[in-house]
């Protein structure tokens, strides 16, 4: 049985409560649920509908399957955050254009805090740590062998790897 994709069009208000923005949620562009390295059974996975998600779990025969899991009533899947939000802190797995993610890297709101950004090199990123109450980037190293990946926001193998910018 194929489940029909499903959109959720909800009505969100804006933490200033000031006005209701309608917003069309859809983790339909998020990457494909597996189960098969390490990484991937550790990761929880979004589904188009963003009140649910898929957990990869043990079964009886010894390997993994995806099962599908519920969020709390009232929040919804984040797949780059790996949680249930609220609606107002949701963002689907849209592509952020290069001058976007290729940008020097920025912690001045909740979301550039929560991202990790390209470094010049691409054994490197950038993610922003607490220095003196304030938020500031850090360069940080990947693990060796690895390479930052902005679509996975992690170091991944080189196989894996593609480039973030038009200039790499």
């Amino acid at each position: 049985m194929v489940l029909p994709i499903i959109l959720l069009l909800l009505l969100v208000v804006n933490p200033s409560q000031e006005a209701v923005e309608p917003i069309l949620l859809d983790n339909g562009l998020c990457p494909v649920a597996r189960c098969v390295t390490y990484d991937e059974v550790n990761t929880l996975w979004a589904v188009p509908d963003a009140a649910y998600f898929q957990q990869c779990r043990r079964v009886a025969t010894g390997g993994w399957a995806l099962q599908l899991m519920p969020c709390a009533p009232g929040t919804l899947f984040s797949y780059k955050q790996q949680i249930c939000v609220l609606p107002v802190y949701w963002k689907g797995c849209a592509v952020l254009p290069d001058e976007q993610r290729c940008a020097a890297p920025r912690c001045g709101t909740y979301k550039e805090v929560n991202t990790l950004w390209v470094h010049e090199s691409s054994d490197k990123f950038y993610q922003c740590r607490r220095i003196n109450s304030t938020w500031a980037p850090l360069a940080l190293p990947c693990a060796p062998g690895t390479l930052y990946s902005f679509k996975h926001q992690v170091c991944v193998l080189p196989s894996m790897w593609e480039a973030s910018c038009n200039d790499e």
